[in-house]
């Protein structure tokens, strides 16, 4: 703009104008020889002015900014005489020296370049909190000079906060984690970068603490639910401890229902699932007690028996649940029996008489002792061997006869009944001889006096002397011609006494006989059948003799009874036919053809089926007689089995396969007309489907199906047959894994479930394929596996498990070997802290609390080969362990790789302040003054120059581990001011420890 007036004022001046008067000529000025000016460099400081250096300066100095450049970089003074620091950065600015008298103004651009000034770091403070899900933090942070930003380092965890575009951090998770907060300096000062650390230590889980439960009794079927105080936490899960009696409760695993199975004491594991990161609840254990029951049904009942010399005989008692011992008890007589077998209740008779014996049921699992008292009484023996036969007879005179008596043990004696009849015979009362004096019956009673051994016996028995039998009696039979009301008057022979007369049959047609008198009179045709007796006498029996009289009739007098019998293939049957005179014929009626077949010639019938059928019988008479009809009924029953039905095999064998289809035994015999059915009750229906039309079968499962065959038919009734159906189990297809490799991240004792199999027909088990310490992991037969350490260097890194299947019901057993690879562990898997060990020692302080007395220790693994104890002795007193690791300043290329060794130590505090050091693995606890316990178990991690390798560790530079170190704490459950918990020793706490030390 200066330049822009100079030229105006020179051009108004040469055109003229004003003053007339010409100007004063004046010299004109030479050209300026030019200025330098060095560009000038500067580190911001806030208002620094600014010197430029500038050479063949000849008048003042002034600045202005180039056209375009920042203007925010220096700041001009009003005078534009002086430069002043605003912001660092580059610009250009034009200085111009106004010359002198002599001397034109000449101007130069030069570059102002203004960095960024050095600063203080970043003062950063960790944070340090419990778990509380969606906490924000707010990390203090000073110095801060521009824009501040926070990111996770290198290879953290991404699940203990989050970090949103405002750089808010939120809590997520539990554990350790190393953030940096990154300021760019803002426009003047220097980026900085500062790490610092977040911890979030598990929360605290609420949990329950259970009871023990006792003297419960023992009630089957009955159930106790856990007793304890606090709250459980939401997910429990309950078992029998290992090893603990199965038979006295059964535990449902999530409600801890228990259901009683007998008496005894046992011991119940609860694991109380804590929530997402909260502090593990330590498992806890409580007993259960059933007490014994008192054995009510335990009875002995008193004893009431004959002597027997020869004879071993028993005591009889029920409700027995354990060992007896039968003895006599004190006091009681001892010479009555005698016990031969104390423990089976058998005895031997000693004499007859009363005593007492106490018998004790020991008891069982279930049951108490319970003693019982009860009588046992000896009789005499009761002679019952006397037998005395009847004596039969019939009369003649001048008979005598004996007694036929057996079983006598003493003397005999006999009498007659009171009642007897003393004129039938006479009787000897020492012998029992008798003389017979006239047909009769007499009552004899014979007494044995059982002599000296047995009670007396008495018999009676009977002396029956018959009258004679009257055989030539008779009245013969007679025809006559049919008179109408005619008298009959029969004519017998040989009687002894009066003779009556009896028509039978109702006088079939033929007589009538009047009740009073007995008076016989011709009342029509036929053959009529009387009865005569013959009433006898004193010495002679009645006697009867039956005899006919045929009546001439004027018409046939034809008769057919009805014939009913049961079906038999081709019998014959008599046709009951009487009163034919002339030929016979025959004729359908009714029924069924099939039924018989006749023969009137011979009066037979021949049986075909089983039916009814009636036919018309025609008699065609003779000269004297008209021709007669009668019916002939005739029914055959069915048979009630059919004999020749029988089926082609009784056993049908396959092998297990549900596509199997199986047909039924060829059957043979079958009756006319004959339906068949199959039927299988409810345990074949499991192996087998059935039709039971056809009888086709479907295998369902492998075993022993019994199908019965029924057989209905025409001629005979239901006949039933059965077979067998054996279905043996297949052979298993295989099991199969989708992987046969498995693999997990190990963390101490973490528990790895079995993979999920296909083609498992029945319960699987697990074992170890090759043998495994239970220092490291154990299995266990339900595929639960449990890992208490990584395998020591030079070990397998992978355990081979043996699953096998038993098949089920319908598959034979078989195994498989798959294989589970441990890999190494990773950060987020419950870890107290992810440490870095940088040189300096590093203290690791157990949160978990250890009861007095109980053994716990330290393991460490993770480096380049096992820990070893100083001299070998991990209870060696201010000793330590060694551990070679390597480190590597890139962990992509083993070249930059390096030996150090570290020094693990035990150095736990005591209560007077003073600390223990022992070798990482020591179990030792008495070791503080006073054999006090420690109060604390802690473990320092060192380095120290003169340990192997260390010396060597000269390098410059950045070195890290490839993979952390995991120390674990082991111990048993316990918590401070509770109950200690019974259980194995276990991880309780564990640490990663990852190596990043500088060398400079």
């Amino acid at each position: 703009m200066r330049y822009f007036i100079l030229l105006s004022t020179l051009l108004l001046t040469a055109c003229g104008g004003g003053d007339s008067d010409s100007p004063v000529p004046q010299a004109e000025k030479l050209a300026h020889p030019g200025i330098q000016i060095q560009e000038l460099v500067q580190t911001y400081a806030p208002d620094q002015r600014l010197t430029p250096a500038i050479t063949g300066k000849l008048g003042s100095i002034s600045y202005q900014l180039v056209n375009g450049a920042p203007a925010d970089v220096v700041k001009i003074s009003a005078d534009k005489q002086h430069l002043a620091i605003l912001n660092a950065g580059t610009t250009e600015l034009i200085a111009t020296d106004s010359g002198n008298s002599q001397t034109k103004p000449v101007s130069q651009r030069f570059s102002i370049s203004i960095n960024k000034a050095p600063r203080s770091p970043l003062l950063t403070n960790d944070i340090s909190q419990g778990y509380v899900a969606g906490a924000q933090l707010s990390p203090s942070i000073g110095g801060v000079k521009g824009t501040l930003s926070l990111s996770l380092a290198e290879n953290q965890s991404t699940d203990v906060v989050s970090i949103d575009a405002q750089g808010k951090l939120t809590v997520i998770g539990s554990g350790s984690v190393n953030l940096l907060a990154k300021d760019d300096g803002g426009r003047n000062y220097q980026a900085d970068t500062r790490e610092f650390k977040v911890s979030i230590s598990l929360a605290e889980t609420a949990f329950a603490t259970y009871q023990a439960i006792t003297n419960k009794p023992l009630i089957f079927g009955g159930q106790l639910v856990p007793v304890y105080s606090g709250t459980p936490t939401t997910e429990a899960h309950y078992q029998l401890v290992a090893g603990a009696d199965t038979q006295v409760v059964q535990v449902h695993p999530t409600t801890g229902a228990m259901n009683i199975l007998g008496a005894g004491e046992t011991q119940v594991e609860v694991q109380q699932v804590a929530p997402a990161n909260h502090t593990q609840v330590p498992v806890q254990r409580f007993s259960v007690q059933i007490d014994k029951a008192q054995n009510l049904a335990f009875k002995a009942s008193d004893v009431t028996t004959r002597f027997d010399a020869e004879k071993t005989a028993s005591f009889d008692v029920t409700g027995v649940q354990g060992k007896l011992h039968y003895a006599i008890k004190a006091g009681a007589a001892e010479d009555v029996i005698s016990i031969t077998d104390a423990e089976q209740g058998e005895f031997s008779f000693q004499g007859v008489g009363e005593t007492e014996v106490e018998v004790t049921d020991a008891g069982n699992h279930n049951y108490l002792s319970a003693t019982r008292t009860f009588k046992v009484k000896v009789e005499a023996m009761i002679a019952s061997s006397l037998q005395a036969l009847n004596v039969d007879s019939q009369y003649q005179a001048n008979q005598t006869l004996s007694p036929q008596v057996t079983g006598a043990k003493g003397t005999l004696s006999y009498r007659l009944t009171a009642t007897s009849a003393t004129d039938v015979v006479t009787l000897d009362s020492k012998t029992g001889h008798m003389q017979v004096l006239k047909p009769g019956t007499v009552e004899v009673i014979v007494t044995d006096d059982g002599g000296e051994l047995w009670t007396s016996q008495t018999q009676q028995f009977t002396v029956s002397i018959d009258k004679q039998d009257n055989d030539l009696f008779v009245v013969e039979n007679s025809r006559v011609d049919f008179a109408a009301n005619a008298p009959f008057v029969p004519q017998p022979s040989h009687s002894q006494g009066q003779v009556s007369y009896q028509v039978d049959n109702g006088g079939d047609g033929v007589f009538s006989q009047d009740a009073n008198t007995k008076a016989i009179t011709i009342v029509g045709a036929g053959r009529g059948w009387i009865t005569a007796t013959d009433a006898g006498n004193e010495f002679y029996h009645p006697a009867s003799s039956r005899f006919f009289v045929d009546v001439a009739p004027l018409n046939g007098s034809l008769q057919i009874s009805s014939v009913r019998s049961q079906y038999a293939p081709n019998k014959t049957l008599t046709i009951p036919l009487t009163g034919a005179i002339g030929s016979l014929s025959l004729k359908l009626h009714s029924g069924q053809s099939d039924v018989v077949s006749v023969d009137l010639a011979n009066k037979t019938l021949t049986v075909k089926n089983a039916g009814s059928v009636t036919y018309i019988v025609t008699d065609s008479g003779d000269a004297g007689h008209v021709p007669q009809s009668a019916e002939l009924n005739v029914v055959i029953d069915k048979g009630s089995e059919n004999p020749e039905l029988k089926l082609g095999s009784q056993l049908l064998s396959t092998v297990y396969d549900p596509s199997t289809r199986l047909n039924a035994p060829a059957i043979s015999g079958r009756g006319v007309d004959s339906q068949i059915s199959y039927y299988a009750d409810i345990a074949s229906s499991k192996v087998v489907s059935l039709d039971q039309t056809s009888g086709e079968m479907t295998v369902l499962a492998a075993g022993m199906a019994k199908v019965t065959v029924i057989e209905q038919s025409r001629n005979y009734e239901r006949t039933r047959r059965d077979f067998n159906v054996s279905v043996a189990k297949a052979v298993h297809p295989g099991l199969s894994l989708d992987e046969i490799t498995q693999s997990v991240v190990y963390y101490p004792d973490r528990k790895v479930l079995p993979p999920e199999f296909t083609n498992a027909f029945g319960n699987l088990t697990y074992a170890f394929g090759l043998q495994v310490s239970p220092e490291y992991a154990e299995l266990t037969s339900t595929g639960e596996l449990t890992l208490h350490a990584y395998p020591r260097s030079g070990d397998n890194d992978y355990f081979d498990i043996i699953v096998t299947d038993d098949g089920g019901n319908n598959y034979q057993s078989t195994s498989l070997n798959y294989k589970l690879f441990l890999k190494d562990i990773e950060p987020g898997l419950g870890e107290e802290a992810s440490l870095t060990f940088d040189g300096s020692e590093l203290q690791l302080v157990s949160p978990a609390e250890v009861a007095a007395g109980d053994v716990t220790y330290f393991t460490a693994i993770g480096g380049r080969s096992d820990a070893v104890s100083k001299d070998g002795d991990d209870e060696l007193s201010g000793g330590y362990t060694t551990m070679l690791t390597q480190v590597c300043t890139d962990p992509d290329n083993y070249k930059g790789c390096t030996f150090i060794t570290l020094r693990l130590q035990n150095t736990s505090l005591c209560s007077d302040g003073s600390r223990v050091a022992y070798p990482l693995a020591s179990s030792s606890r008495y070791t503080c003054p006073g054999l006090s316990q420690p109060v604390s178990s802690e473990v320092s991690v060192s380095m120290h120059s003169e340990d192997p390798y260390n010396a060597w560790f000269v390098n410059p530079g950045r070195f890290k581990t490839l993979k952390p170190i995991v120390v674990t704490h082991f111990a048993k459950p316990y918590r401070s001011g509770d109950m200690v918990e019974a259980g194995d020793v276990q991880a309780r706490a564990w640490w990663l420890i990852n190596l990043d030390i500088t060398k400079e």
